[in-house]
């Protein structure tokens, strides 16, 4: 799923006021990965290829010098990772702070998001990292089908957040 529509699903399904902490842990599985790869070619002098389609995206990124981006995201998409950084968190928010920190729950959200919406052939979510590499074969969220629906089913939940929830 595109990071706009990881924003959008943290804003309207995660409970309280929209927020900043919701947007930027809703994306966070994927800048911390697509950042540093952006970061580490300027460091190395080089520019990021413009990808003219999704196979010639994943040949460049499957190359030796930059299967550590893969590598990267298999652990960024690990509901398993985020349950051991994000628990602690939750545990200091919820009984020292008196507060609960739905916006926590954004990049999990994430990545259930993305199981369904990743294929073999474009970054698949292997969601237990390290203990598995079981991932889903998924329909990609580029797909006109999945990207078109992805749109019309955040307008609704919008409304339904707005109209609905408000009376």
């Amino acid at each position: 799923m595109d990071i706009m529509a990881h924003s959008l699903w943290s804003l309207v399904l995660l409970p309280g006021p929209p927020s900043i902490a919701k947007v930027v842990f809703g994306i966070a599985p994927d800048v911390t990965v697509f950042a540093t790869s952006l970061i580490v070619q300027a460091v190395k002098g080089k520019m990021q290829p413009g990808f003219k389609t999704r196979l010639e995206m994943m040949e460049w990124y499957n190359k030796p010098e930059n299967r550590w981006v893969i590598n990267l995201y298999k652990w960024t998409h690990s509901l398993l990772v985020w349950g051991i950084i994000l628990l602690p968190l939750f545990i200091y928010y919820h009984f020292y702070l008196n507060l609960t920190p739905w916006f926590l729950l954004a990049a999990p959200l994430h990545i259930l998001m993305d199981i369904p919406t990743h294929n073999n052939n474009s970054f698949p979510v292997q969601f237990l990292t390290p203990l598995s590499t079981y991932k889903v074969n998924g329909m990609h969220w580029s797909k006109p089908l999945v990207f078109i629906g992805n749109y019309v089913l955040i307008i609704l939940a919008i409304f339904f957040r707005l109209f609905v929830l408000r009376k």
